[in-house]
């Protein structure tokens, strides 16, 4: 019996035939089999062919770089979605090379999109801190951290989730001064978001980050009301 997955890749796959046919005809309409295709390769990757996904975000690429006047909003989109694709391959050359490639366009633009701009600094932050380059790590964050800031104000739950990564990278480095103030601060803007925004494990997270914090510098009291306080949440 055909599950799910297999359904949705026949379907994906039918939709993608069909905007090739379309495209072919109308350059027009080469967006929409750009959507076509991240859907289809979305469902490669969620079956483990990265190699497929890979194929489908190289084939989106050479239609739209085909154009006359290619969209570069469409190319940053497709230099991104191979950025995620390869870093979840375990590609992080590769994804490092794209992601800095859609935020060199990105921000080509002559009004960029904020939060487009930041939410690629903050992966690339990301990457490096797992590679260990904390300085470059850091110096993402704080990029991302103003893109965010520039996009939605101070009091948004991108902007404490930086803040929560910032405090995080600086635990790692010990320097817990530091990164108690960006989980405090953290802490400060998700208890204040409206609860469509607030989501509770991130904000029992943060708890448990405040409680690593304190038992960091000898104050077990406030790290164990941290803990306790993490579970309520969780239990709620």
């Amino acid at each position: 019996m055909e599950n799910s997955l297999d359904k949705q890749l026949a379907a994906a796959t039918r939709n993608v035939e069909e905007a090739r046919r379309y495209a072919y005809r109308d350059p027009s309409r080469i967006g929409e089999l750009v959507e076509q295709i991240s859907v289809l390769a979305d469902l490669r990757q969620k079956e483990g062919d990265f190699r497929k996904a890979e194929s489908l975000y190289r084939e989106a690429l050479f239609r739209v770089q085909d154009l006359k006047k290619p969209d570069a909003d469409l190319t940053a989109g497709i230099y991104s979605l191979l950025a995620y694709l390869y870093d979840r391959w375990g590609k992080m050359d590769l994804a490092i090379e794209f992601y800095e490639k859609a935020l060199k366009m990105a921000e080509s633009h002559p009004v960029p999109d904020h939060d487009k701009v930041a939410t690629i600094k903050n992966n690339l932050a990301m990457i490096f801190k797992n590679r260990k380059d904390h300085a470059r790590a850091e110096e993402y964050y704080h990029e991302a951290l103003e893109g965010f800031t520039k996009a939605h104000g101070t009091q948004n739950a991108r902007v404490a989730s930086v803040y929560n990564n910032l405090g995080v990278l600086y635990y790692t480095d010990m320097d817990i001064e530091r990164a108690q103030a960006m989980h405090e601060r953290a802490l400060e803007i998700r208890q204040n978001l409206n609860g469509g925004e607030m989501d509770p494990s991130d904000l029992s997270q943060t708890y448990i980050n405040l409680g690593a914090v304190y038992k960091a510098v000898g104050d077990f009291q406030q790290a164990e009301e941290c803990v306790s306080r993490a579970k309520r949440i969780r239990s709620a």
